[in-house]
């Protein structure tokens, strides 16, 4: 699969600018702070239905307009599809061939893309939101209605939240309080089977592209914490005992404290936690081998290899891992979008698009 043109009006700092991209390897090349990665964001949000760098959608719009459109054309099965979006405050339209889509499940997974950013490191150095974040949008992108889910288990989890707050009868909120868990474990225990199952994929994958990386002495291991338990099926199974035993501790703290909302998969190496103890060269080759297992856990969905969408990353990675990720993208035909502040004779061959970036304008060199 692969994206063809591009539009982005009145996004971020562009006005209006049309990319035509080539299904190979498309390099950005231009200082920083010209547009680069707004051109990725841009390509991403088309095809997630969200941006990951920002929390208001408002943030995207260009400085004094009122809202902003994109859309692009994309090659998918030998298929054509057109994706469209439109965003003013107060409205957001997602198209997929001029049909407005009702709902983010119907739109997201049309067409996949993994994006790799010197921020993911976060996924190995940061808490379990950046990992759990991680594993849902890998989910959706593959089985696109664990979003449903999501939105239903969040709704839920507020609503619960609300009444622990709110309720001052103890009888009547214990009474409450079971009525809620009823559907806490009817979606969580759904999302949490997700989970396993794409920790499972993403454990074959991983570990055999690591030895590959980095050594064959070296094991890494994914490992899913659901409900606080190391045995997430077995957690599964006692999920209703867990939520009664929580139940006094939620009515002090007036907060739900069990729950897939609070899940962790933890990365292991070697048997230790790498969020303390992996050094930076380690944790570089567990992103990248999370980020290679996604492309490879697609692909095998998918019979197409995803979007790769590189946002500076080859600077961030030493001289191996960098000539590991170029080998992975010249040996199979996947399109990949690369940006850079200066030209990489690594990257750059006869069949490479290199395009000049800015002040917001895109010309091809």
């Amino acid at each position: 699969m692969h994206i063809s043109d591009l539009y982005l009006v009145n996004f971020r700092n562009y006005k209006e600018q049309r990319v035509v991209f080539d299904p190979g390897i498309n390099l950005l090349i231009g200082p920083n702070g010209q547009g680069k990665t707004n051109v990725l964001e841009g390509v991403s949000y088309l095809i997630t239905g969200k941006s990951s760098r920002i929390k208001s959608e408002n943030d995207l719009i260009h400085w004094g307009d009122k809202n902003f459109f994109l859309a692009a054309f994309f090659e998918v099965n030998d298929r054509q599809l057109k994706l469209e979006s439109f965003y003013e405050p107060g409205k957001k339209v997602m198209k997929i061939n001029q049909l407005a889509c009702k709902r983010l499940s119907d739109y997201i997974g049309t067409v996949n893309s993994v994006s790799f950013s010197p921020d993911d490191l976060n996924i190995v150095k940061k808490g379990p939101n950046e990992r759990r974040r991680f594993i849902d949008l890998l989910i959706a992108q593959i089985r696109p209605s664990h979003i449903t889910l999501l939105n239903a288990y969040i709704r839920v989890i507020h609503q619960k939240n609300t009444l622990l707050r709110t309720e001052k009868n103890l009888t009547l909120l214990k009474s409450q309080i079971q009525a809620w868990n009823e559907q806490i474990i009817d979606i969580g225990t759904k999302i949490i089977r997700n989970r396993i199952e794409m920790i499972e994929k993403l454990n074959k994958q991983c570990q055999k592209i690591f030895k590959n990386i980095f050594s064959d002495d070296d094991l890494l291991v994914l490992h899913y914490y659901a409900l606080g338990k190391k045995d997430s099926s077995e957690a599964v199974n006692h999920f209703p005992e867990l939520l009664e035993k929580k139940m006094m501790h939620e009515i002090e703290r007036k907060t739900v404290l069990i729950g897939p909302h609070r899940d962790d998969m933890i990365i292991l190496l070697n048997g230790n936690d790498t969020r303390m103890f992996a050094s930076q060269g380690q944790q570089r080759s567990i992103v990248l081998s999370l980020k290679l297992a996604e492309m490879e856990i697609i692909y095998h969905e998918k019979a197409e290899y995803p979007i790769l969408l590189l946002d500076d990353v080859l600077s961030e990675l030493d001289e191996f891992r960098r000539e590991y990720l170029i080998n992975y993208i010249h040996l199979s035909s996947k399109q990949t979008i690369i940006t850079m502040t200066g030209a990489d004779d690594r990257v750059i061959n006869s069949h490479t698009a290199v395009y000049q970036v800015l002040n917001g304008i895109i010309r091809r060199k």
